[in-house]
């Protein structure tokens, strides 16, 4: 039986009220999810983020469910140690509650709804129910259900293909430590909670059913910044000694790790091939146009703010500024691709960072005679 009853589901002028709430859009142009620990968010189409994730196995070169999984499990149990409202702790229906308080957030970050199904001897079994994505459904019931019975479990997943996620349990008697913050490994400008003075993206959200939300007729999904971090490092150790192709379109200045550098230039490929494939206008004749080009490509999704831009060259070379990011990589690819598309020819990107903000400078791949 469903957790939530869908008669009872939240008109969407309300429940947009309740993600604009809980998701701060700030004036650096990221979300912010508003736990006792901030917690940046990036909002993507679940379509959009499965093609996304397709592109970089292809470009690393191996299948990264499983550590994507494991990502979301560890992420998902640091987020209900840091939620607020904590997690109930009433006598009778308890674990009822506790679901409908797990599923609370996922309903807002359109990840869909789980419930436990059976419990048998020594394994358990869980579903989610309209699941964006299965690794994190996986990964986030397993972490989810552990915190809920204060145990531990090795987990395996199936899906259907279309909607639902089955997750079996196995009792695990390890010894796991609870999961810590991913520490962020470049430096950019304080967060500031001060709001964006425009209109928050998500006021045109429409609720769709539990667990699921779309912009536009296009079902979105949030996934937040520990998630990807934890995923970047569990990736790491499968690049050493490889080689990448696209090293001399991407420099990054001040990341001393190699294997860490070769990742962002992946992501940056991945991010930048993404753009190029999607049915998106870049007009940029000026170089003050930049500026609501980062809106919408950038600021919309939580990718950030540029502040900042000016000209470098008289080939259309630009230097941008941005305070703070999401992640690095992805803005880097993506703002390389609306370049391309605006200048028709392809570029080379170089990324440094500080204290003050990002700058990010892209020109022609190629010196035009």
């Amino acid at each position: 039986m469903p957790i939530v009853d869908e008669d009872n589901v939240d008109s969407t002028p309300l429940f947009a009220k309740r993600l604009t709430k809980n998701f701060v859009n700030n004036v650096q142009g990221l979300i912010i999810e508003n736990t006792i620990t901030p917690r940046l968010m990036h909002i993507i189409g679940v379509n959009e983020y499965e093609l996304w994730l397709n592109e970089l196995e292809k470009q690393v070169g191996l299948p990264l469910g499983r550590k994507l999984a494991h990502a979301a499990s560890e992420s998902e149990e640091l987020r209900m140690i840091n939620n607020k409202p904590s997690m109930p702790s009433t006598i009778f229906n308890k674990m009822k509650k506790r679901v409908a308080w797990v599923n609370e957030s996922w309903e807002l970050s359109g990840l869909g709804q789980f419930e436990q199904m059976n419990k048998k001897d020594d394994e358990i079994t869980l579903i989610v129910h309209n699941r964006a994505h299965s690794s994190f459904a996986a990964g986030m019931a397993s972490a989810a259900y552990e915190f809920l019975t204060s145990s531990r479990y090795r987990f395996h997943w199936s899906d259907d293909g279309n909607s639902e996620s089955l997750i079996t349990l196995e009792n695990d008697s390890r010894p796991i430590p609870c999961a810590e913050v991913t520490p962020i490994p470049w430096d950019d400008a304080k967060l500031d909670l001060e709001e964006f003075d425009e209109m928050h993206p998500l006021t045109i959200a429409y609720h769709e059913s539990s667990g699921v939300w779309s912009l536009d007729g296009i079902r979105m999904m949030c996934i937040n910044q520990d998630l990807l971090l934890r995923f970047e490092q569990s990736v790491l150790a499968n690049l050493i000694d490889k080689q990448i192709p696209q090293s001399n379109r991407y420099k990054w200045n001040d990341i001393d790790d190699e294997e860490r550098a070769k990742f962002w230039s992946l992501v940056a490929e991945t991010s930048r091939l993404r753009f190029i494939a999607r049915d998106e206008m870049a007009l940029i004749a000026e170089t003050e146009h930049w500026i609501n080009a980062g809106y919408r490509f950038l600021t919309k999704f939580g990718l950030g703010a540029i502040s900042d831009v000016r000209s470098v060259d008289e080939q259309g070379g630009v230097e941008i500024t941005l305070p703070k990011m999401y992640h690095p990589a992805i803005t880097v690819g993506i703002l390389t691709a609306a370049w391309e598309k605006s200048e028709a020819r392809e570029a080379k990107c170089e990324w440094s960072c500080s204290k003050k903000g990002h700058i990010i400078k892209i020109i022609g791949l190629r010196t035009i005679a």
